[in-house]
């Protein structure tokens, strides 16, 4: 009795043991197959690829409203629009409203240009062009812009893609200088009083 009760406990054992070691076989196997879903959709401990977003934010000089005024035209020499090194600028990505927005972000150089290496997680958000937008956190104190956008800001264009490299481009960042902003408030004024007076 006690034969056939071992030949049946080593029976089960090893049926149980081989159903076990079937188990961990799946089980590494789905690890496995995950890890390589992982790394074909881009994400991973191995970047497979890579979005930059470029631009560059300038301040405009605008004296049209005052060419006859040399103390504004003392305090900004050039008329063309200076490049804005040392701004913050930012890649929001995600729907408006309640939803949580995702963002990354950089400084600008010297030319006023950025490059932002977006994380691997936003790789693969459909239409990215259509779904982020650049806006600029900050300003450096010594700056002469103020922190307002002249015109509306347009969106992000694909500009090359190749070798697992995506580049994305925005307009150009033109904000207003504190001079020519103060020079708009004047003729603003202006052009007020002499609505009045007729």
């Amino acid at each position: 009795m006690s034969n056939i009760f071992l030949f049946f406990f080593f029976f089960f054992s090893f049926f149980v043991l081989e159903n076990l070691a079937i188990e961990r076989v799946s089980i590494v196997e789905s690890i496995t197959m995950n890890e390589d879903m992982i790394k074909m959709a881009g994400y991973g401990e191995e970047k497979l690829s890579t979005v930059y977003i470029q631009g560059k934010v300038v301040c405009d000089n605008d004296f049209g409203c005052n060419n006859n005024n040399n103390n504004i035209k003392d305090e900004i020499s050039e008329f063309d629009p200076r490049p804005v090194p040392g701004a913050s600028v930012a890649v929001f990505c995600g729907s408006s409203g309640k939803a949580r927005k995702s963002w990354a972000r950089n400084t600008t150089d010297e030319d006023g240009e950025f490059l932002i290496d977006l994380p691997s997680h936003l790789h693969a958000i459909p239409n990215l062009e259509k779904t982020c937008l650049v806006k600029v956190l900050h300003l450096p104190r010594n700056t002469i812009c103020e922190h307002s956008f002249r015109g509306k800001h347009k969106g992000l264009e694909l500009t090359s893609i190749g070798d697992g490299i995506r580049t994305y481009t925005t307009d150009t960042i033109h904000l207003t200088s504190k001079v020519s902003q103060r020079c708009r408030k004047r003729v603003d004024k202006e052009q007020q009083e002499t609505v009045s007076i007729i």
